[in-house]
């Protein structure tokens, strides 16, 4: 996906879990997908997974860092599995694993 792509998506997704004052950065990354910081608001996102996987599996990435602000939570605990969940379609979440 283009960087303007990834741009377009990731404020589509922020609109519809109805969060606010979320940046998002696409940049190098050695070792991981995409993180958040839930001090700055900002989601970092590998520049090469956007340069390399589909829509879906981009969004999904997305969705998931944003959860984890949405919960206040960076665990992956049964309450963010729950939530991750009720946006995410169930073929979704075993294509990711």
């Amino acid at each position: 996906m283009e960087r303007k792509e990834v741009i377009k998506l990731f404020k589509e997704i922020v609109k519809e879990l109805g969060l606010e004052g979320i940046r998002i950065r696409i940049v190098p990354m050695k070792r991981k997908i995409a993180s958040f910081s839930f001090k700055t608001k900002t989601l970092r996102v590998n520049r090469r997974v956007t340069e390399l996987l589909d829509y879906e599996l981009v969004r999904y990435i997305i969705l998931h860092e944003l959860v984890h602000f949405k919960i206040n939570d960076a665990n992956h605990g049964k309450r963010f599995l729950k939530n991750l969940g009720n946006i995410t379609p169930k073929k979704m979440r075993k294509k990711s694993k």
